[in-house]
C-alpha cells in the first residue's frame, strides 16, 4: 500500500518543486534585503538547487527514467521535504532581526502559506507530511520566540494552534487515503477470487454464464449452455439469442411466446430481467431454462453488453407443477379442492361470457358419515368418501364441476342450467345415487346426503356470496330432515342472522332468570297417567323473543357453550323434580359435547346433592352417536352408577344399530315418529323393534303419537309409554304437580 502512496507523492513532487522555485524567486526579490549578509544571499542558491533536484527526480521517476528502490524512494522524500522545510524556517530565523514590520508580515504569511501548501502535498505519506510540518514550524517557532515584543508571542500561540491543526489534518488525510488504498486492495483481491470462482463455476456447476452484445448476439457461450441445448458451442458464437430459441422450438411450446416477449421488452427498455422461464425442446423433450441478465457498459461510451446466468430447472419445474396440482386437487378423491373450486367460480363470475348462461351452485353434505367415521374408523371413512366421489362424477354431466370442500362436504357447480325444477331433478338423482348402500370391507353402509342449492337470477358479485347462499340452503336441508333438497330463499338469511345474534347473546352469558322451564308429558298407555316429563326450556331473549332449548342448545353445542348452559338446565330440572312425585321421571336431553366433559358429569352429581330430587327420578336422553367414543362410554357408566337412567333418543333417525347399544347402561329407547306406527306401514317395524328392545331388557318410548288411533296402535304393538299430542301439550311445573297430586310415592 505504501508503494502506491510513494508513487502518488512522486507524481506531485515536480509540481511542488515548481511552486517552490517560484516562491524562492519571490522571496529573493521582495523579502530578502540585498545587504542582509552571506547566509541570506546563499539561501536562494541552496533553495533553487534543492528545488531543481526534486523536480528532476520526480520527472525521471514519472517517465520511468530511473527506478529507485522502495527504501531509497521513501528516504529521498523524507530528506527532500525536511531540507526544504528547514530552509524556509531558517530564513525566518535569520531575517526577522533585520526586517521591518512589513517584511516580518510578508515573511510570516509566506512561511505559513508554504507550510500549509506543503502539508497538502505531503499528506499522502504520514511520515513525510509530519516531517515537513515539524521542520517548518519548530524552527519558525524558535524565530518567533527570539523576537522581542508581545506581538510575536501572540503569533507564536497562533503558530502552535496552526501547527496542531496541520499535524491533525495530515494524520486524518493520510489515514483516509490509507483506508482507501486498503479497500482498493481488498476489492482487487475479491475480484480475483470471484474470477477464480466463476471459472470453476462454469467448468463444474449445473448453471451457465452468458454474454451478448447490444444486438443480442452471443459474445460468450459456455460449454454448459451448448451442452444443455444439444448444440456445438463454436456454431453458436455470434448467433443471436432469438435465433437460438427459435432453433430450440421455444415459440411452439406453451409459455414460450410470453417468455420471449418478456426478454425482448427488457432488452428494449435496457432493464434487468430475473428468473424468466424459457421452454426449449432438446432431443424431443421439453426442458425449462431459468434465465437472468442485466445490461453492462461496453468498451465504447455508447456501447453496452448483456451478461447473465441461466440454469436448467426442468426437474424443479416438474416438482413445482406437481405441488401446484396437489394444492388444487383433493388428495383423497382426486376432485378439485376448496381453493381451486373457489378460484374457478370467481373466474366464471368475472368472465363476461358467463352472463350468457346461468350458474347454479349446490352444497352436499353426507348424513351419516360421522357415525361411520367414529364407529368403523377413518380408513373405512376414506373409502366411503372415494366411493361418494366416484358416484357423483359418474352421475354428473359435462356442465357440472364437482369438488370436495373438506370433510364430508362436496360442492357441485352447474355452468349451464335451465330453471330450478331441472336443477332439483338433477340433485334428486344424486340423493338417490348416494342412498344406495355402500359396501366397504364387508360392511354394508347406508349413508345418504342432504343438499342445498342456490340458483341466482343475477350473478353475484363474488364467489363467497354464492357459496354462502348455498351453504345456508344446505343448513336448512339438514335441519328439515335427512335426504332433503332445499333451494336458497331470502328467508334463510334471516334465519342465519338470527342464529348469529343468538350466538352473540350466548357469548354474553344467559341469566338463569331468563330461562323458563316447560314440561312435555309422557303417559302410560294403559292408565293414561303421566309417568314422565321431558324438560323443555324457553329462553326469553330481549332481542329475539322466546327461543326454544332445541334452538339455543344447538348453537351452544356448536360453539363450546353447551357445558355451562347444560349445567344450568339440569339445575332447573332438579328444582322442578323436587316439586313432583317420586314416580314421575324427569328426562333431560344432553349432547355429545356435554357428555364428554368431566366437569359436566361432576355438575350433575353436585346438582343432585344440592336438591331434594333423587337420582332415580332422572333420565338423560342422548343420540346413539353420543356413545361412540371411549370417553363418552365411560361417562355413561359413571352417570348410571349415580342412579340416573339413560335413554337412546330419536332412535331410527340416524345410523341406527341396536347391536351398538349392547354393553351400555341404557334403560329406554325413544323411537322417532317415522317408525312409531304413525307412518303408513310402520306397524310391523314397530312390533319387531319392541320385541328386540324387550329382549335387550330395555323399554320403548314412542314419540309423535298425536291421535287416539295412533295411541291404540302403539299399545297393541307392546309400547307402554308414549309422547305426543295424545299424551298432552307442554305444561308448567305447577300444572304437572297438580295433575299428579295424590300419587306422590
Amino acid at each position: 500500500m505504501t508503494r502506491e502512496q510513494i508513487a502518488v507523492t512522486f507524481g506531485v513532487l515536480p509540481w511542488a518543486a515548481a511552486v517552490h522555485l517560484v516562491v524562492t524567486l519571490g522571496l529573493t526579490l521582495y523579502v530578502i534585503p540585498p545587504d542582509s549578509g552571506l547566509l541570506p544571499r546563499l539561501w536562494p542558491i541552496l533553495a533553487g538547487v534543492i528545488g531543481l533536484v526534486g523536480m528532476g527526480v520526480g520527472l525521471a521517476i514519472r517517465f520511468d527514467l530511473i527506478a529507485p528502490t522502495y527504501r531509497l524512494s521513501y528516504a529521498f522524500l523524507i530528506v527532500e521535504f525536511a531540507v526544504v522545510g528547514i530552509l524556509y524556517s531558517s530564513l525566518a530565523l535569520v531575517l526577522y532581526p533585520s526586517l521591518d514590520d512589513s517584511g516580518d508580515l510578508i515573511l510570516t504569511a509566506a512561511s505559513a502559506s508554504i507550510t500549509g501548501a506543503g502539508a497538502v502535498a505531503t499528506a499522502m505519506l504520514r511520515i513525510v507530511g509530519l516531517t515537513w510540518v515539524l521542520s517548518n514550524l519548530v524552527i519558525l517557532g524558535v524565530a518567533f520566540w527570539l523576537q522581542p515584543g508581545p506581538e510575536f508571542e501572540r503569533i507564536l500561540i497562533g503558530l502552535i494552534v496552526y501547527g496542531a491543526a496541520l499535524i491533525g489534518g495530515t494524520i486524518v488525510v493520510s489515514g483516509n487515503l490509507e483506508s482507501r488504498y486498503r479497500a482498493e486492495l481488498r476489492a482487487a483481491s475479491e475480484r480475483s477470487v470471484v474470477q477464480m470462482l466463476l471459472e470453476d463455476f462454469e467448468g463444474n456447476a449445473g448453471d451457465f454464464v452468458w454474454e451478448t452484445d447490444q444486438k443480442g448476439k452471443f459474445n460468450r457461450i459456455p460449454t454448459r449452455l451448448a451442452s444443455e441445448a444439444g448444440l456445438d458451442s463454436a456454431e453458436l458464437q455470434g448467433t443471436a439469442w432469438q435465433d437460438l430459441f427459435m432453433e430450440l422450438g421455444t415459440l411452439r411450446i406453451p409459455g414460450g411466446i410470453d417468455a420471449l416477449t418478456e426478454l425482448q421488452q427488457a432488452r428494449h427498455t435496457k432493464t434487468a430481467f430475473v428468473d424468466v422461464l424459457v421452454p426449449v425442446r432438446v432431443h424431443g423433450e421439453i426442458r425449462w431454462w431459468q434465465v437472468s441478465g442485466r445490461p453492462r457498459p461496453g468498451r465504447a461510451p455508447d456501447e453496452f453488453v448483456w451478461r447473465g446466468v441461466g440454469s436448467d430447472i426442468t426437474e424443479v419445474k416438474r416438482q413445482s407443477d406437481e405441488i401446484v396440482r396437489m394444492g388444487r386437487v383433493d388428495a383423497l378423491t382426486g376432485m378439485p379442492n376448496r381453493h381451486s373450486f373457489w378460484t374457478e367460480l370467481e373466474r366464471l363470475l368475472r368472465d363476461p361470457h358467463t352472463h350468457d348462461s346461468r350458474l347454479g351452485l349446490a352444497m352436499l353434505d353426507l348424513d351419516n358419515f360421522k357415525s361411520v367415521n367414529d364407529t368403523l374408523g377413518h380408513t373405512v371413512g376414506d373409502a366411503v368418501l372415494r366411493e361418494v366421489a366416484d358416484r357423483l362424477s359418474g352421475a354428473g354431466g359435462m356442465s357440472q364441476l364437482f369438488a370436495r370442500l373438506g370433510g364430508d362436504e362436496f360442492a357441485i357447480l352447474f355452468t349451464d342450467v335451465g330453471d330450478s325444477s331441472r336443477v332439483r331433478a338433477l340433485l334428486t338423482r344424486y340423493i338417490e345415487t348416494l342412498h344406495e348402500p355402500i359396501t366397504v370391507a364387508g360392511t354394508r353402509l347406508e349413508i345418504g346426503c342432504s343438499i342445498g342449492y342456490y340458483l341466482p337470477d343475477e350473478l353475484p358479485s363474488s364467489a363467497d356470496e354464492m357459496m354462502g347462499a348455498a351453504d345456508l340452503a344446505l343448513f336448512a336441508a339438514k335441519e328439515s330432515g335427512r335426504g332433503a333438497v332445499r333451494e336458497y330463499r331470502d328467508s334463510m338469511k334471516s334465519v342465519a342472522d338470527r342464529r348469529a345474534r343468538l350466538l352473540e347473546d350466548l357469548g354474553n352469558t344467559v341469566a338463569e332468570k331468563d330461562l323458563e322451564l316447560e314440561l312435555l308429558p309422557r303417559i302410560d298407555v294403559v292408565s293414561r297417567e303421566i309417568v314422565a316429563v321431558e324438560v323443555l326450556v324457553v329462553w326469553h331473549n330481549v332481542r329475539l323473543g322466546a327461543v326454544t332449548s332445541a334452538e339455543f342448545m344447538s348453537v351452544a353445542d356448536d360453539t363450546g357453550l353447551a357445558y355451562s348452559l347444560g349445567t344450568t338446565v339440569f339445575k332447573l330440572a332438579c328444582a322442578a323434580a323436587a316439586q313432583l312425585p317420586d314416580h314421575v321421571r324427569v328426562a333431560v336431553a344432553v349432547s355429545t359435547r356435554q357428555l364428554e366433559s368431566e366437569a359436566f358429569i361432576e355438575a350433575i352429581g353436585d346438582s343432585l346433592r344440592r336438591s331434594d330430587a333423587r337420582a332415580g327420578q332422572f333420565e338423560l336422553q342422548l343420540d346413539e352417536s353420543s356413545a361412540i367414543t371411549d370417553q363418552s362410554r365411560a361417562a355413561l357408566h359413571a352417570i348410571a352408577e349415580m342412579g340416573v337412567s339413560l335413554t337412546v333418543d330419536e332412535f331410527g333417525a340416524g345410523f341406527s344399530s341396536l347391536a351398538s347399544l349392547s354393553g351400555l347402561p341404557f334403560t329406554r329407547v325413544r323411537i322417532e315418529r317415522s317408525i312409531s306406527g304413525a307412518a303408513p306401514g310402520g306397524r310391523p317395524i314397530l312390533e319387531a323393534l319392541v320385541d328386540l328392545v324387550d329382549a335387550l331388557g330395555m323399554e320403548v318410548v314412542a314419540s309423535g303419537v298425536d291421535s287416539e288411533e295412533q295411541l291404540k296402535a302403539v299399545a297393541a304393538a307392546g309400547v307402554r309409554t308414549v309422547q305426543g299430542r295424545a299424551a298432552g301439550e307442554v305444561m308448567s311445573v305447577q300444572a304437572v304437580a297438580l295433575a299428579t297430586a295424590g300419587r306422590r310415592g
